[in-house]
């Protein structure tokens, strides 16, 4: 004779396994790559308008801005090429008995199917990227987004500055003196600004 489930058994909540992921495809991952890259070159160019435009005085050019575009989405083509180069090297040497020389990451022969992938993706990211660095229009938009952000760090900065030195006292010589004091305040904020931006540069590139 079965035995009858007991009551906690018989009450136990079904375990309802997870459902099967889908991998996001070669195509989606270049998609992201590129907006990935997209937002660091705005970030490299934005901090380039502020130490060195904004320091220097100089008016903002926009062929130099755009040019300085095209150079940071070469050089993250680049490294993606370089990065396809290792990818794919890994990929034939986990098939082999000896492995990889540099298995730092623990690669076996059943991540063959996933670096493969890894290889293509950066291969036609590095194809995207370069191709990008060609688009007057792609190039102008991340140049005006590093223009728009680089100006509104500024002048957030400035304008915390100003209102914590506002003085709520009456001050006869305040208008006189005025423009002087704000050449002074100007000099000092960029100068801070420009430290601020060198340290996310190194972090960036870290």
């Amino acid at each position: 004779m079965a035995e009858k489930p007991s009551g906690e058994a018989r009450f136990a909540p079904r375990v309802v396994p997870p459902a099967p992921t889908r991998p996001i495809s070669i195509e989606r991952s270049v998609d992201e790559g590129v907006l990935i890259a997209s937002a660091a070159v705005v970030m490299e160019v934005k901090n380039l308008i502020i130490v060195d435009a904004i320091r220097d005085g100089s008016t903002f050019d926009v062929n130099t801005v755009t040019a300085a575009v095209r150079h940071e989405l070469r050089g993250l083509a680049e490294e993606n090429e370089s990065s396809a180069n290792r990818v794919q090297q890994l990929s034939v040497d986990v098939q082999t008995r000896r492995g990889p020389r540099d298995n730092s990451e623990g690669y076996q022969v059943d991540d063959h199917p996933t670096l493969t992938k890894r290889g293509i993706i950066h291969v036609m990211l590095a194809a995207e990227l370069e191709r990008l660095s060609e688009d007057p229009a792609f190039l102008a938009e991340l140049a005006e987004r590093a223009r728009v952000q680089a100006w509104a760090e500024v002048g957030g900065a400035i304008e915390s500055r100003l209102l914590e030195s506002a003085s709520t006292t009456e001050d006869p010589s305040y208008e006189a003196e005025k423009p002087a004091r704000l050449r002074a305040f100007l000099d000092i904020n960029l100068r801070a600004l420009e430290r601020q931006a060198k340290r996310r540069a190194r972090r960036s590139h870290s």
